[in-house]
Order: structure tokens, then C-alpha cells, then sequence
């Protein structure tokens, strides 16, 4: 068996940032125009009587005069006392870096935007990206940082002055030589507040049988981040659910899941052997299929897509209901941008079919049916299902599973195993089959729930939103 890692899930995390005006000055060392080079260039060589430079440049002592005058009112260049044109300790100071070239100070003046993050105040660019919060893990920041942003962005800029040089976006045009040295700071104001998003791979380490987010540069590397993502993990991963996982897969007859359970969890060893096998195309099992992963993960959601677009295309396929039943048991489905791909993939794929996009229904757990907060959410977070978005009140039997069926054709189901104390983010694992006893499990389980009644007489099944 390879090592390495194998994806489970995917999250985008919101960190909020702000956008500064900042207006600076720099002390800038920058090159003289052509003759003014080669005049010094020639001078720092030897010193030259007026009539031997005039003869090198092919000048009139007139000209000569005028290209030197700057020079001498710079106190850069001057006569010595045989007549001849020679360098000051001004003037050599220019070469002070090189040999070849003059380099003059200068001081430039500079007005332009630079982002931040507000919880570690690290340097994200010079324009925000991205702008919503919705599908994703809003991290908290402390308010006395937010407080006192515009004096710890200011301390940012300082600190972060060569990166930001080197992406070009200290000065105008490319970085050539030396960071510039901050002659003045003016001003620091915020213009703006957005959300800086980070995605997020939950893995599975196939040699150390660990759970853990794939390492990335930059923010997410920092403890700071780190400590901040786990706590809101902590809170929205939801409490250890083997329970009901296992009792719908004793339901579902689905024998392979029950014997990766160990312990209250998952056997990870076990788990990994079996991914890595399936990966690679050696899977034990006939008519299930075993998918390991999110559903938006690239080579599940290509798969799964796949095989719906082929059976919506199939001439048998004159009328289709398919369903999309989202789990209950932790806050994070659907909290990346793969997730609005897919719905906006379904819905045009059955906006072109003969059913059109009544054939299709995404179902959204709600804590009830009276929740106005959650219901807006749960349309903002799942806007591109349009009107094909509904509710149900949260059901215990189903709060661990996500489904898709589509009827008489196939189904899919994924256990999302949630226990914040052993996997930092959900570990979906099921699988998908085309079998009509599962077909038939699945839908008796799916329909018996969703026509059940609440303990408050109202009906499970909501509607749409």
C-alpha cells in the first residue's frame, strides 16, 4: 500500500480582513539618465580636464557647462586645483553600492491600498478577493485587535515591507535592487471589509493514520490561525454519532461501514487500506460501489455527475426524481465553492431534460419549522437550487446521512462520522449502487422519515423554501 494522503472533506474558512489607504515615502536610489551616467561614469575614473570631456562627449564648452551644472550645485562633482573636473566624497558616495553605475537618492511619495487580515494581520495583497462570507467557517476575531486595526496594519506594512516590495506592490514598476528605506509614514485609514477565504482539506495520513488538514503557506501555517479554526471546528463539527450511523446502516444492510467501526469511531488503518484500494481501482465489493470522501470533492462530484447526466440521457429517462438530502449532524455541508458548482451543474442539467427542473429537490435540514433565520440561510447558502430547495425539520434517523437518489436508476449515501475529540472537520464514507434492494431501502428510509410528524404536530417535510 502507498503512503500519503487521502481527502475526506473540503471547507472554505472565512477570515475577516480589512483594505487600508496607506500614504507613505520612500527613500529611493535610482539611476541617472544617459549622459549624467557616463559623465560621472568617466570622473570616477580619473579626474579629466574640461576640454578632454568636452572632446569624449563631443560637447562645446558651452554644453559642457550646461551638463555640469546640476552636478556642481549638488556638490557632486567639482574643480580641483590644476584645473581638472574630479569627484567629491559626494559624488564617489554615488557608486557607494556599485562600481559600474551612479545611484541618486531621492524621495517619492506614495498613496495605495494594502490588505490585511484581522486576526494574525498578515499581508493578503493590494486588492481584496473576495467579498461574501456565505458557505463558509467564519473564524471569530479578538475586538480589541479590530480596535486598534489601523495602528497594527500600520506595524504590518512596516514589518512586511520586503515581501510587499517584491510582489511589486510597494513602488511603481518592477522591484530592482534594495527594499527602499521608509523615509515618512502618513496615514493609514480602512477603506474596506471583506473576508479572506482559505480552503481547507481535511486528509487522512495513509502512514501515520492521523486525521488532519493538508499543510499550505502563508496564513493558514500560522497558530494563531490554527488555534482560531479549531475552536470554530470545535463548535460546528458536531458531537461523536456512531449510534445513529449505525443504526441506518444496520438498515441499509451495509455490512462493509459496520465493521469499520472501532471504539466508538472509525478503524483508521482499516480505513486508509480500503481508500487507497478503492482509489486505485482494486475495490472487493460488486454492486456498492464505496466512495470515501465529501461529494464535492473533484473525483467524487465528477464521477457522481457523470453518471446522473447519463442517465437523464438515456431515452428510457423520460420523466426523473432525484433528490439531494443534506445531513444534520454538524453545521459545515456545503461550506465550500465546489458545493454552489454542483447545485448550479444539477440544476442546468434538468433545466435541459424533459422533466425540467421540477425533476429535481434539494432537502436542507431545519432545527423547525418556524425558524425564519435558518430558512434564509439555508436559501442564501444554496441559492443556485433556486426553487428547488426544501426543507425538512431535522430527523435523528437521518441527521447522519446524505443522500441522493435518483429513482429506479441509482442512489448515493454517505455516513458523516462527527466527533469533534478524533477528526477535526466530518469523515463522509458510503457508497453508491444501482441495486434495486438498495434503491428501495434507501427510499422506504428517506420517504418514512420525511412523512413523519414533528413532536409539535407539524409536518417533517417543509416544503419548499
Amino acid at each position: 500500500m502507498s503512503t500519503g494522503n487521502i481527502p475526506l472533506f473540503e471547507l472554505d474558512v472565512a477570515v475577516p480582513s480589512q483594505l487600508y489607504m496607506i500614504e507613505y515615502s520612500l527613500v529611493e536610489r535610482g539611476s541617472l539618465p544617459f549622459v549624467p551616467d557616463f559623465l560621472l561614469k568617466l570622473l570616477h575614473v580619473a579626474d579629466f580636464l574640461p576640454q578632454e570631456v568636452a572632446h569624449f562627449f563631443g560637447f562645446s564648452r558651452k554644453e559642457l557647462d550646461h551638463a555640469l551644472t546640476g552636478f556642481f550645485s549638488s556638490g557632486e562633482v567639482e574643480y580641483r586645483k590644476d584645473g581638472k573636473l574630479g569627484l567629491t566624497a559626494k559624488g564617489h558616495a554615488l557608486f557607494a553600492d556599485t562600481d559600474t553605475s551612479p545611484m541618486r537618492e531621492s524621495i517619492a511619495n506614495y498613496r495605495k491600498p494594502f490588505c490585511f487580515d484581522l486576526l494574525t494581520f498578515s499581508y493578503l495583497g493590494n486588492n481584496s478577493k473576495s467579498g461574501r462570507d456565505s458557505r463558509t467557517l467564519r473564524l471569530k476575531v479578538d475586538q480589541e485587535q479590530v480596535a486598534e486595526s489601523q495602528r497594527l496594519a500600520k506595524e504590518s506594512f512596516q514589518r512586511n515591507i520586503h515581501d510587499i516590495y517584491k510582489k511589486g506592490h510597494l513602488v511603481k514598476g518592477a522591484p530592482q535592487g534594495g527594499t527602499p528605506e521608509i523615509y515618512k509614514f502618513s496615514d493609514c485609514s480602512k477603506r474596506k471589509d471583506f473576508v479572506e477565504k482559505v480552503p481547507e482539506v481535511l486528509s487522512l495520513n495513509a502512514a501515520t493514520y492521523q486525521f488532519e488538514f493538508e499543510d499550505r503557506d502563508g496564513l493558514p501555517e500560522s497558530e494563531t490561525y490554527i488555534r482560531a479554526r479549531t475552536e470554530a471546528l470545535s463548535s460546528a463539527c458536531g458531537s461523536n454519532n456512531i449510534n445513529q450511523i449505525s443504526k441506518v446502516a444496520d438498515l441499509l444492510e451495509d455490512e462493509f461501514t459496520l465493521r469499520l467501526i472501532q471504539d466508538e469511531g472509525l478503524n483508521a488503518s482499516r480505513l486508509a487500506s480500503l481508500a487507497i484500494d478503492e482509489l486505485q481501482g482494486h475495490g472487493t465489493e460488486s454492486e456498492r460501489r464505496r466512495l470515501y470522501g465529501s461529494l464535492q470533492l473533484k473525483r467524487n462530484w465528477q464521477d457522481i455527475f457523470e453518471k446522473l447526466k447519463s442517465a437523464l440521457m438515456s431515452e428510457k429517462t423520460e420523466k426523473a426524481e432525484f433528490i439531494w438530502l443534506a445531513p444534520s449532524c454538524h453545521e459545515l455541508w456545503g461550506k465550500c465553492e465546489r458545493h454552489g458548482q454542483a447545485l448550479s451543474e444539477v440544476y442546468e442539467l434538468f433545466s435541459k431534460h424533459k422533466s425540467g427542473i421540477n425533476g429535481f429537490k434539494v432537502y436542507v435540514p431545519l432545527p423547525d419549522d418556524r425558524d425564519k433565520r435558518a430558512k434564509s440561510i439555508a436559501r442564501r447558502e444554496n441559492a443556485e437550487a433556486g426553487k428547488r430547495l426544501f426543507g425538512f425539520v431535522e430527523s435523528e434517523l437521518l441527521s447522519s446521512v446524505e443522500i441522493l437518489l435518483l429513482k429506479d436508476k441509482f442512489v448515493v449515501v454517505l455516513y458523516h462520522f462527527t466527533d469533534s475529540r478524533r477528526y477535526p472537520a466530518p469523515v463522509p464514507i458510503g457508497f453508491f449502487s444501482q441495486s434495486a434492494q438498495d434503491l428501495a431501502r434507501v427510499n422506504s428510509l428517506m420517504a418514512g422519515a420525511l412523512g413523519e410528524y414533528t413532536e409539535a404536530g407539524a409536518p417533517r417535510d417543509l416544503g419548499p423554501l
